[in-house]
């Protein structure tokens, strides 16, 4: 039994290979492509292809950086020439893409059993899989939202053969796993999408921001962040990436993080300010374990010499005080999230607000995000 486990030849071994696979696809969707080649051991199809459906056509998920680059996590089994062709030329006659788009097989189906070609008038899709040696495929739902949904496609040689019964049982077994790892994967994404909108707003009000875990670990930053790292005036460091500020760094906002030490070095990079902002990354455990954090890197002796300037207003006329809550405002946060993140009470914190307003002239926080 040992030797048949070991053998890379054997089902078995795929099969136990797979919930790794599919782990590592939730993290990192171009992984799909390690689940498709496992799934085609596992089972003898000869290719396979996750694909978009929506109300007219069948498409590639990735089609775009198919055609810009001549590759495709999503596809395997077919060469690029094939893909390219049936985009160009077939999407739209495609007739099992027009039986999946009417009626949505949610559990595996075998396409030959509920389409077969001799129902269909004209060939040329048929003929095309002919020349690739495909005569059947086997397809499951990933996940359906509105408009569209998505869907692996497992293509056979012959529609009656022991592969095309290993297909269907595979599918059969595993097509719910397969349908809850790709949900999570694509929240994943979703996550880490979020992420990158929260530092592209700061980026535009010209801040160089990061996320960082609870040790300092970089997680996530933003192209001004990536241009302070590379300039030599914050540090990234280990296998960790901790980050690293130099001495005449001020840091503010971390009072909650006394239990690390935040990496220091020389005094390269001159006097900066660094601003920050909890956040909790785990609704499950909200309050109870411990929180990443928004950084926010303002390079200058004054919050205000990089932050942006209204009608021509130094903002060196607040005091730092006002700068640091200014600051945080800037960003997108309320002027209570603002005082709280700079220890001000609440009170406190519109008294400062409503100072920063008649110094610099304004009226609303919207004015700061222009």
């Amino acid at each position: 039994m040992r030797e048949e486990v070991l053998n890379k030849e054997s089902p078995i071994f795929w099969e136990k290979e797979l919930p790794n696979a599919l782990m590592g696809a939730i993290q990192d969707v171009r992984k799909w492509g390690d689940v498709l080649e496992i799934i085609m051991n596992m089972t003898g199809a000869k290719a396979a292809i996750i694909t978009l459906r929506d109300k007219y056509t069948c498409q590639i998920v990735n089609d775009v950086e198919l055609e810009a680059r001549y590759h495709s996590p999503l596809i395997r089994g077919f060469s690029t020439e094939a893909i390219v062709h049936y985009l160009t030329n077939l999407r739209t006659i495609d007739p099992w893409a027009e039986y999946q788009r009417t009626s949505y097989p949610y559990r595996p189906t075998q396409m030959s059993k509920v389409c077969p070609k001799d129902s269909v008038p004209g060939s040329r899709f048929f003929d095309w899989l002919d020349t690739l040696g495909f005569e059947d495929t086997v397809v499951f739902e990933l996940d359906r939202m509105a408009g569209y949904w998505t869907a692996i496609n497992l293509f056979l040689e012959k529609s009656d053969s022991r592969e095309s019964k290993r297909v269907m049982n595979f599918a059969n077994e595993y097509y719910d796993l397969m349908r809850k790892a790709w949900v999570a994967s694509q929240c994943m994404s979703q996550t880490r999408q979020s992420n990158a909108a929260l530092l592209d707003r700061a980026a535009g009000s010209n801040a160089a921001t990061c996320i960082v875990g609870p040790n300092g670990e970089l997680l996530e930053c933003n192209e001004k962040f990536r241009a302070a790292v590379q300039s030599g005036a914050v540090r990234v460091s280990g296998q960790q990436r901790k980050l690293s500020f130099g001495k005449g760094v001020r840091i503010v906002g971390l009072d909650r993080w006394e239990q690390h030490d935040l990496l220091r070095h020389g005094d390269e990079g001159g006097e900066a300010t660094v601003t920050a902002t909890a956040l909790d990354p785990d609704p499950i455990f909200a309050g109870k374990r411990e929180k990443h954090w928004l950084l926010t890197y303002i390079p200058g002796n004054t919050a205000g010499s990089i932050l942006p300037k209204l009608g021509g207003i130094n903002l060196n006329v607040l005091t730092r005080q006002e700068q640091d809550l200014y600051a945080k405002i800037a960003a997108g946060m309320s002027v209570e999230e603002a005082g709280r993140s700079i220890r001000l009470k609440r009170s406190r914190s519109f008294e400062v607000w409503s100072s920063v307003k008649d110094k610099l002239g304004i009226k609303t926080a919207h004015q700061l995000r222009a």
